[in-house]
C-alpha cells in the first residue's frame, strides 16, 4: 500500500525508505496475487489489480509452500505470533 510517498509492505506494513533511508526509497516487491501460471493461453494478462506490493520477506514467505499462502492468511499469522511471542515475554 502507498501511503504519504512511502511504499509499505501490504502484509506486514514494512517500509524500505525508513530502514534503510534513501537507498530503500521506492523499492518493493511485486506479488502477483493471481498467479502466472493461471492465466490463460488465449492471451490474459496481469493486470495491475493482480499485483500486491511486499516485502522480500513476506513475499518469500507467500511462495514458501504449495498452494501458496493468501496475503489475508500471512497476515493473520503475523499477527498471532506477535500475540504468542508477547505472551511468552509476558510470563
Amino acid at each position: 500500500m502507498r501511503q504519504d510517498d512511502c511504499l509499505k509492505c501490504a502484509c506486514c506494513g514494512f517500509d524500505f525508505f525508513t530502514t534503510y533511508g534513501k537507498i530503500g526509497r521506492g523499492f518493493i516487491e511485486a506479488h502477483h496475487t493471481k498467479p502466472v501460471s493461471t492465466l490463460h493461453e488465449d492471451g490474459e494478462e496481469t493486470h495491475l489489480d493482480d499485483i500486491a506490493l511486499v516485502c522480500s520477506n513476506c513475499h518469500r514467505m507467500l511462495h514458501r509452500r504449495r498452494p501458496w499462502l493468501g496475503m489475508e492468511d500471512l497476515s493473520e499469522l503475523l499477527v498471532a505470533n506477535k500475540t504468542n511471542e508477547h505472551k511468552k515475554n509476558i510470563k
